[in-house]
């Protein structure tokens, strides 16, 4: 019971004790009526005080609400204690560790201080030695200085300066070199990509629908550190898969063989297989299509000094046409153009053609074949009956055991440029996205087609479809110069992802 209740209910207590005590003694005495009267209302009075004094320290008395209340403050207060106490703890960690780290970073200082003063020695020593107008100083001369002329003793002395000032030259020359490479490397922002897995070496789950073999996509995601997710349509079905991490994704469709990689659209070989509710990927697609554009670098090194530019059509096959725009002119300007840039570059560029003549597409295969280039790019103008469509398409080889982006019959002979697989997929990823880039064109993706120059290539091939000729709008822009130019600029972006990718 509060100290406040406390005194006012002793108080009641003593009252009631004191009136029965009163009570006991006058009931040995004979009463009269009155005095009877007196005792009777004396005694009311005493309960009716003893009472009121209870019933107002039973009102003062803590509700149950109240004491829950409190008791609830109380834990509050041992809680706040206990985070005090553990934040206490951690900061006596943290001052612990940021001592440990000073003492390891201040003998770090100390180490490369004297690696540094070691570097320095050495070069100092290094351009001494190696400074032919100045000569190491004489060891065991057994003639005496007492012995030399002045004029010994004033050429002793002049050699003995000049090494000197050699060894400042070279300490000066060092730290200077210290101080290009520190403010270089402060410069240069650090990445670091993971180690890409050997396709060899990872474990996969395999499946066999239709002749078609397939990989487990959840297996292929653990491989390459990436999340997998279904995704599903508005029927709250699934639809396709997606695998991702902060720098990558591809999704897939499980009705369609288009996807999205990194933002541009892919089109595969074969749609995404279901199978007792597990998601798979044709093999195929894995090693040619998916593998190519999840991977930091290529496993097979290949070179990127000399392109080959094919400009489609020409002479007496004008390509498609429009009125007056013809698909042989517009492929021959931005091929020259192309090749003026590259060259720029510093790269070696073949023409299949430079004015209006029509090698065969033998002959142009042939070209590849006689000037071994690293690259082979051929450029193209869409065209459609359909006068609605436009966009960017680019083109690679079709690998065997694949269809055609709009066919089902599967390849199963090999071409030369089935030789890399791998690196046609990447080399047409990169230049359709740089040239989506540029020019902020439609993405109509990257595609398969059997088509005979990139096929019997013998180095990585792809072609671009740069746009169609049979919308109005777009052959304007094909028409300009200034399109033309970011045209070039796409495919120049292009082949330095690609540049990056092979390194």
């Amino acid at each position: 019971m509060p100290k406040s209740l406390l005194q006012p209910f002793l108080a009641a207590c003593a009252l009631l004790i004191s009136v029965s005590v009163m009570a006991q003694t006058v009931t040995d005495v004979p009463l009269s009526d009155a005095d009877v009267k007196i005792k009777s209302a004396a005694q009311n009075a005493a309960q009716n005080a003893a009472q009121s004094a209870a019933s107002e320290a039973a009102k003062k008395l803590p509700t149950a609400e109240e004491i829950a209340a409190e008791r609830a403050r109380l834990e509050r207060m041992r809680a706040a204690l206990a985070a005090e106490r553990a934040a206490l703890e951690q900061y006596k960690a943290d001052l612990v560790r940021r001592q440990q780290e000073a003492a390891a970073a201040e003998a770090k200082a100390k180490a490369d201080a004297a690696a540094k003063a070691a570097v320095e020695k050495a070069a100092a020593e290094k351009a001494v030695g190696s400074a032919g107008s100045v000569p190491p100083p004489a060891k065991d001369d057994p003639v005496s200085a007492k012995t030399l002329s002045p004029e010994e003793l004033q050429r002793q002395r002049q050699l003995a300066i000049e090494r000197a000032k050699a060894i400042e030259k070279a300490i000066a020359t060092q730290k200077a070199a210290d101080a290009k490479k520190k403010a270089a490397a402060a410069s240069t922002p650090q990445t670091t990509s993971p180690k890409d897995k050997d396709v060899a070496t990872m474990k996969l789950r395999r499946t066999t629908q239709n002749k078609v073999r397939y990989v487990h996509l959840r297996d292929v995601a653990v491989n390459y550190g990436l999340t997998f997710a279904y995704t599903k349509n508005k029927a709250n079905k699934v639809s396709g898969a997606v695998i991702y991490d902060k720098t990558r994704k591809a999704v897939f469709s499980a009705t369609y063989r288009d996807g999205i990689v990194n933002g541009v659209q892919v089109y595969f070989l074969y749609p995404m297989l279901i199978k007792n509710s597990e998601p798979y990927i044709s093999e195929v697609d894995f090693l040619t299509c998916l593998d190519p554009l999840l991977r930091y670098k290529t496993p097979v090194k290949l070179g990127m000094k000399t392109i080959m530019i094919d400009a489609g059509h020409g002479g007496s096959d004008p390509g498609a046409i429009n009125g007056a725009h013809k698909e042989k002119v517009y492929t021959l300007q931005i091929a020259k153009r192309l090749q003026t840039q590259l060259e720029k570059l510093g790269f070696r560029v073949i023409m299949t053609r430079t004015g209006d003549t029509y090698p065969t597409l033998q002959e142009r295969a042939a070209l590849c074949k006689k000037y071994k280039p690293d690259l082979f790019i051929s450029i193209h103008c869409n065209s459609s009956t359909n006068k609605t469509p436009a966009g960017i398409e680019t083109y690679r080889a079709v690998p065997v055991g694949g269809t055609e982006t709009k066919g089902s019959k599967v390849k199963t002979e090999k071409q030369s440029a089935n030789e890399f697989d791998a690196n046609n997929s990447r080399l047409a990823y990169e230049i359709q996205k740089g040239m989506l880039a540029a020019t902020k064109g439609t993405d109509r993706g990257t595609r398969h087609q059997a088509i005979y120059v990139t096929g019997n290539a013998t180095c990585p091939a792809v072609l671009v479809e740069v746009g169609y000729l049979s919308n109005e709008a777009e052959v304007k822009k094909i028409a300009s110069p200034e399109y033309q130019n970011k045209i070039v600029s796409g495919i120049l972006a292009g082949l330095a992802g690609y540049g990056s990718f092979l390194r």
